[in-house]
């Protein structure tokens, strides 16, 4: 089953050749962020540079007064406010607004620039001087609610300049959709509190944090709080004073950590799991552990390279993690390094006798996907949609998809009254969180079809009421997509799906080849059901009760960083259900109400069946079980 390949470095370690992979196409991912992204002109697109904001990005006027009058106009619309390449100074936080128009604000916000490596929000020197009075460049909301949906910050550079201490560069807040993308976050020697900080409000998340770097500041990325959870991939964090990641009890997945520090590279007491890790030491970092697990934290760790660390590991159970600084704690099997082929801090649940070891499925990358010409753009409201949703827009857009444009630009939200087919030349559909269908479910609103190009990709809608149909074999990308049913119809069996920041309901996979990446499914009942297909999944997170996963039919399905918010009838089924496949999670449950799952396991195999109740599984429900 485990068909990996691996290489031997020169210690005699063995390194997976998929986390050497892992870096070559993560450096690749980070020359590709850097190209310029531009959107045709919309009313939904708001250009920051010109009127009525006028923001100069020549990086010595000061456009704070401009930028958050933008914020003020533009949150919680659907909209994306657009940076042009340009250094932006500001001198004081800027803000989403709690209230916009009167209302409540409840996120559906985008904050875009035009290329990552020269499109810069940039402190002002000497702003946030007073470490006790620390504050953000950009503060994204949250206001003690977890219903801040569809907020997006990608290709920027937030600088927090000199002479800055107290700074921190962002404070993102999502829940249930909403990314950091391809964004690098620089604080100069002597600045720099936190670059990228999820912890400052609880309930964050779920979210996705892809592509971004961290140079510099005491602490690279916080978070913290028992709940949403939160996904990281393709990270790289170097020079950091403190701690280059740090997580303060929340449920973390990670893939794809580079860290280059003096400081340990990760502290956690949350529940976290950490793949296709690459950790470099330096200097006073020989006398210190790579990673840090205390107070009774939960931890996954797996293809974990490290170099000039003391130990690669210090599994501490005090609430005292300065001890794990002094390279104490317990030197549990595979946990001392430097290099970790796997290791898991609790014991493995199972009805049957299983092995307990990750089936190290194989993980595909999301297919990037170049920025097409403007010129090679269908609007769909040029077609004669519109984009408020009052009439119907079905034609309009079948207008433009057989234009022979290979991207559909979905600037608004539409009422469609019958499916439309994505079909011909079209590879791309790239809407700014706008809806389709609010509230209408009857009819599948897009179905993917047959076309010219071999991979279709649908982003940034909120909703999709009716759905979305796969009816072909090319691969399908969804990638910040939320609140929509999901379909594949026998003719996509063997296709290959990517879901990237992904809401739906009940899943079902008849035959496909599934990666996810901040995967979240709410619905009472059947979750997520995988019937002869192979699924790899980092970050689930789900809510209410009934069967989370249920493998059948010979799958293969693997679950790496999971999180149950158990709101509602934690009694009704079983938390995972296996019949005769092949299935591991790493997961954790949440519960508030006090009606949490009963059972955490129900297995047949070769016609028996048994159950794990809880109180019999542990720790963590269901962490390792591999049929043979």
């Amino acid at each position: 089953m485990n068909n990996n390949i691996y290489i031997w470095n020169s210690t005699g370690n063995r390194v997976g050749r998929l986390l050497i992979q892992r870096m070559l196409l993560a450096l690749l991912t980070f020359s590709v962020a850097a190209n310029e992204q531009r959107y045709p002109n919309a009313d939904q697109v708001i250009d920051v540079s010109r009127p009525p904001y006028s923001a100069r990005g020549d990086g010595v006027t000061d456009v704070t007064d401009a930028l958050q009058q933008a914020f003020n106009d533009h949150v919680g619309r659907h909209h994306v406010l657009f940076f042009p390449k340009g250094t932006y100074l500001v001198s004081r936080t800027l803000t989403w607004p709690k209230r916009w128009n009167d209302r409540e604000n409840w996120g559906m916000t985008m904050v875009r620039g035009e290329n990552r490596d020269t499109t810069v929000i940039r402190l002002k020197d000497a702003t946030f001087t007073d470490l006790s009075k620390p504050g953000a460049i950009l503060f994204c909301g949250g206001f003690g609610s977890a219903d801040w949906f569809h907020n997006y910050v990608e290709n920027l550079t937030f600088d927090v300049g000199r002479g800055n201490p107290g700074a921190i560069a962002l404070q993102f807040y999502s829940n249930n959709s909403g990314a950091v993308r391809d964004c690098r976050f620089i604080a100069a020697d002597g600045s720099g509190l936190v670059g990228l900080d999820l912890a400052h409000r609880d309930m964050n998340g779920p979210l996705l944090v892809r592509h971004c770097e961290v140079t510099g500041f005491q602490r690279g990325i916080a978070t913290s709080h028992a709940v949403n959870s939160q996904t990281f991939e393709d990270i790289f964090l170097r020079g950091q004073k403190q701690l280059g990641f740090d997580n303060e009890g929340q449920i973390i997945s990670i893939r794809g950590l580079v860290s280059e520090n003096e400081v340990p590279a990760l502290r956690s007491y949350g529940t976290l799991c950490l793949i296709d890790a690459r950790i470099t030491g330096s200097g006073s970092a020989s006398n210190r552990p790579a990673v840090i697990n205390y107070n009774g934290g939960r931890l996954l760790l797996r293809d974990v390279a490290t170099q000039g660390y003391a130990r690669a590991l210090a599994d501490v159970r005090t609430p005292d993690w300065v001890a794990a600084l002094r390279v104490q704690g317990e030197d549990r099997p595979g946990s001392l390094g430097p290099n970790i082929q796997e290791y898991c801090s609790e014991k493995g649940t199972s009805p049957f006798p299983s092995a307990e070891t990750s089936p190290h499925l194989e993980i595909k990358e999301t297919p990037s996907v170049t920025w097409d010409d403007l010129k090679n753009w269908a609007n769909v409201d040029a077609f004669g949609a519109d984009p408020s949703a009052t009439s119907d827009s079905t034609a309009a857009f079948q207008r433009a998809i057989d234009s022979g444009a290979t991207t559909l630009f979905i600037p608004g939200s539409y009422k469609l009254s019958s499916s439309v087919v994505v079909r011909g030349a079209v590879r791309r559909l790239v809407g700014l969180g706008g809806q389709i269908n609010s509230g209408i479910n009857q009819n599948i609103a897009l179905l993917i079809a047959d076309g010219l190009a071999s991979a279709v990709t649908l982003e940034h809608l909120a909703y999709v009421g009716g759905g979305i149909e796969v009816d072909t074999r090319r691969t399908v990308i969804l990638r910040s997509i939320s609140d929509s049913h999901i379909r594949f119809t026998e003719r996509a069996a063997g296709a290959e799906i990517y879901l990237e920041d992904v809401v739906t309901d009940a899943l079902q996979i008849r035959g496909q080849m599934v990666w996810a990446r901040q995967l979240n499914i709410e619905n009472e009942g059947l979750h997520l059901e995988n019937q002869g297909g192979s699924l790899w999944i980092l970050g689930y997170k789900t809510e209410r009760g009934g069967t989370l996963l249920s493998t059948r039919n010979g799958g293969r399905s693997e679950v790496l960083g999971g999180f149950s918010y158990t709101t509602t009838a934690g009694g009704l089924a079983p938390m995972f259900v296996n019949r005769d496949s092949n299935v591991y999670t790493w997961f954790a449950e949440v519960c508030f109400n006090g009606d949490p799952f009963k059972t955490l396991i129900q297995e047949v195999r070769t016609g028996e069946s048994r159950g794990v109740p809880r109180g019999k599984g542990g720790t963590v429900p269901y962490v390792g079980r591999k049929a043979e």
